[in-house]
C-alpha cells in the first residue's frame, strides 16, 4: 500500500480524487486530509506520508511555500491543478508528476504507477530547490498589491516588516518609515504572504521573521522588531514561531 496525504482546499475535488483513488487504485491508502497551506505542513510532519497529492492553489499560502517551510522532502509528490500555462511551464521544469483538473481516471492510474516505479526503485523525490526556483522565475510572486482610490499600491514583500490588525482595516508597516492603512482583514493580507518569510504570532500581528531582532520571555513574550516596535506574542503561536527562529 502506498500512504498518501491529500492536500486540497475543495471539497468537491477531495472526493473526486478520492473515488477515483478507491476505484482505479486501491493500492493507494488515503491518511488524511489538509484544507490549508498550514495544515498541510503540520500532517506532513506528524504522518510522515509516502505520496502527497498537493493542489497548487491554498489558503494561507500556496504547494511552493509548503514545501519551502518543511524541513525535509521525504516524500512523492502529485501536484493537482487547473490548466494554466505558466505553473505547467514550472511543473515541467522540476521533474514532477501532475494531474490537471478535471481529473482523468487513466491519467491518474499512469501517475500512480510512475510513483510506484520510483518507490519499488527508490528513486529520489523531486528536485525541491529546482522545482522552486522554476515556480519563482515563472511568476512575479514578490509583491504585495494594496488597493487605493486611485488603483493599486505594489509592495515587495522583502519591504514589510510587520502586519498590524485593528478591526476591518490593517496597517502595514515597511521599510524607511513607510506604512499604509488598508480595509483588509489580517486573514485577507495573512493569505497573500509568503509563509516562508511571514509568520502570524497573534491574532493581531503578522511579522517577516528576517526583521525579528530579539524575542523577550513571557506567557507569550514579545519580539523587538528592526524599527524598534514591540509586537505581542500570543501563547498559544508561541511555540511554533520560536521553532522558526531557533
Amino acid at each position: 500500500m502506498i500512504q498518501a496525504l491529500i492536500v486540497e482546499d475543495e471539497q468537491y475535488s477531495r472526493d473526486i480524487l478520492e473515488g477515483l483513488l478507491s476505484k482505479y487504485s486501491p493500492q493507494v491508502e488515503i491518511l488524511d486530509y489538509a484544507c490549508d497551506a498550514n495544515e498541510a505542513v503540520e500532517k506532513i510532519e506528524a504522518l510522515n506520508p509516502e505520496l502527497v497529492f498537493m493542489d497548487i492553489e491554498l489558503p494561507y499560502g500556496n504547494a511552493f511555500d509548503i514545501l519551502a517551510r518543511l524541513k525535509d522532502i521525504s516524500f512523492h509528490i502529485v501536484f493537482t491543478t487547473a490548466y494554466d500555462e505558466y505553473i505547467l511551464k514550472a511543473l515541467k521544469a522540476g521533474a514532477t508528476d501532475y494531474l490537471l483538473k478535471p481529473l482523468d481516471h487513466a491519467e491518474l492510474t499512469e501517475t500512480i504507477a510512475r510513483v510506484e516505479k520510483k518507490i519499488g526503485e527508490k528513486k529520489k523525490y523531486a528536485n525541491i530547490e529546482q522545482l522552486l526556483a522554476a515556480f519563482s522565475k515563472q511568476f512575479n510572486t514578490n509583491t504585495l498589491a494594496l488597493p487605493t482610490m486611485d488603483g493599486y499600491n505594489f509592495i515587495k514583500f522583502e519591504d514589510i516588516i510587520r502586519v498590524e490588525a485593528d478591526g476591518n482595516y490593517c496597517k502595514i508597516f515597511c521599510l524607511n518609515k513607510q506604512s499604509y492603512t488598508v480595509t483588509r482583514q489580517i486573514h485577507e493580507i495573512e493569505e497573500k504572504l509568503p509563509a516562508v518569510a511571514f509568520s502570524r504570532i497573534h491574532n493581531s500581528h503578522i511579522v517577516n521573521v528576517g526583521f525579528v531582532r530579539e524575542y523577550i520571555k513571557g506567557r507569550g513574550g514579545y519580539v523587538i522588531m528592526s524599527d524598534g516596535s514591540q509586537v505581542d506574542v500570543s501563547n498559544r503561536r508561541k511555540d511554533q514561531f520560536l521553532e522558526r527562529l531557533l
